[in-house]
This record gives structure tokens, sequence and C-alpha cells, in this order.
């Protein structure tokens, strides 16, 4: 495994592109997330769930979805037969700032294009979905 697709979650969401991973060299970020999340500055990072055996900050626990995943000695879901399954289901709550939506399109596309591809691509796919516009039928397009 690279050390980019180290920063790859189990559920295809990728650690590195996150808020509290990208806090740990950003103090500023680091001290509006810790504001945010009614946390210290220190608790207002990730090191990405690879790292810390799924223990992530954002639920405060252990993730199901990352116990599941070694539990059937796969390291992506995508690569379980049981893909994709209910862990795996869109935030519709919170899909504006959630990068949880885009988790079985992001598995697919590292499954059908492999890892060195979805390394490349996967940076503009988030830019995209949080800093485009979704137009149905197209998919996501940058904001004009």
């Amino acid at each position: 495994m690279t050390e980019q697709t180290g920063l790859a979650a189990p559920c295809g969401i990728h650690c590195g592109m996150c808020p509290l991973y990208k806090a740990l060299s950003d103090e500023k970020l680091r001290d509006t997330l810790a504001q945010r999340m009614n946390v210290t500055p220190e608790k207002a990072t990730c090191v990405g769930c690879r790292a810390v055996d799924g223990h992530c900050p954002v639920i405060g626990e252990q993730c199901a979805t990352y116990v599941c995943s070694r539990e059937k000695g796969v390291d992506f879901c995508c690569d379980c037969s049981e893909f994709p399954c209910s862990k795996l289901m869109p935030c519709t709550d919170r899909a504006e700032t959630l990068p949880h939506n885009l988790k079985v399109y992001s598995l697919t596309l590292r499954k059908l294009k492999g890892e060195q591809a979805w390394n490349q691509m996967i940076g503009q796919i988030y830019s995209l979905y949080y800093g485009g516009q979704m137009v149905i039928g197209r998919g996501p397009v940058p904001r004009t």
C-alpha cells in the first residue's frame, strides 16, 4: 500500500482530504475546528483511520466500518463480497459537509481504475463535490 493509499480509509474516504488531517499542519484550521467541535486544538486533528486502528475523532469511537473491513480481511470495502452494504449509505442529513456520500463512488472508481489512477483523481473529485455544483445527469461541475 502506498503512502497516498495509506491515507485512504477502507470505506473509500480519503483521510488526506479531511480538514482534521489538514489541521495537523495548519494551526489556524486546527483552532477553527477545535472551536467548532468544542474540543481542545490537540483533539481537532487526525492522522488517518489506518494509523489509529479506526478510531475517529469525528464519531469519538472506533469506526464500525473499519472494524468490519478488518474482520473480513479486506483493505477496502470494494474488495468485500458484500459490497456495497448499508454502512456505506450516504449521509443525507449532512451531505454538504461530510465526504460520506462519495464512499461508493470512490470505492468503485478505485476498483475499476486502479490505485494509481484513483490517487491521481481523488483530489479533483473532492474539490468538485465540495466546491462545485451537482447537475442532474451530469454530476458535479465547477461553480461559475
